[in-house]
């Protein structure tokens, strides 16, 4: 479903957005991705926004009141923040768009990777996440070993360590990391959880949750 028909899912966000300091926000400060599992960024122009951008997980931009969001419900929400370039992004990072490269291809956006500071939100932890579908054949290349754990039969994996461990490679600064050392899965009461609400029988709709940033 467009976010954008949905009149109370963007009153919301509106009212999360506005609370945040960006008292005069409306619909046209919002720019969205469309979030495929796959490592597209794109840079948003200045003047545009109110609009979900197709084939991307990542969003970066440079222009005042522009706010950029990603909507997750285990993935790992990524913000970023680079003061001396004034600029700031926003990654959709799920198992897939890691080993396809997003982390990489959005800190590449930025000069200088030890300038910034990278929040990762809310997502599904290693203590609930195991490996299924398509993503298990990357669990027998050797790199993801090291955040693998065999427990009941199934791979449980570990997104934040990876996710970190990524950052550090590409230059960011541990000490501007900063995780909010939240599990969806466990707190799906208060985050909503695409694994819990499976269990549960509950999926229902989109009800994933947005993080954002933006230039005041």
């Amino acid at each position: 479903m467009d976010i954008f028909s949905d009149f109370e899912a963007v009153g919301n966000i509106l009212k999360a957005v506005r609370r945040a300091g960006f008292k005069k926000a409306s619909i046209e400060n919002l720019v969205l991705a469309e979030q495929v599992h796959g490592a597209n960024i794109f840079n948003c122009p200045v003047g545009v926004g109110g609009f979900i951008k197709l084939q991307c997980d990542g969003l970066v931009g440079k222009n005042p009141e522009q706010i950029l969001m990603v909507k997750t419900a285990d993935c790992v929400p990524l913000l970023i923040y680079s003061k001396k370039e004034k600029k700031v992004g926003a990654l959709h990072a799920g198992f897939l768009g890691i080993a396809k490269g997003i982390i990489e291809h959005g800190i590449s956006k930025f000069k200088n990777p030890r300038d910034l500071i990278v929040a990762i939100g809310p997502h599904i932890r290693s203590c609930c996440y195991y490996l299924r579908g398509e993503s298990q054949k990357y669990a027998k290349k050797p790199y993801y070993k090291k955040y693998i754990e065999k427990r009941d039969d199934k791979l449980y994996f570990d997104l934040t360590e990876i996710t970190i461990d990524k950052l550090i490679k590409l230059g960011v600064k541990k000490e501007n990391i900063e995780d909010c050392k939240i599990c969806t899965f466990c707190q799906s009461q208060r985050f909503f959880s695409l694994r819990a609400s499976e269990k549960l029988s509950t999926a229902k709709g989109d009800k994933r949750f947005g993080s954002f940033i933006g230039l005041r």
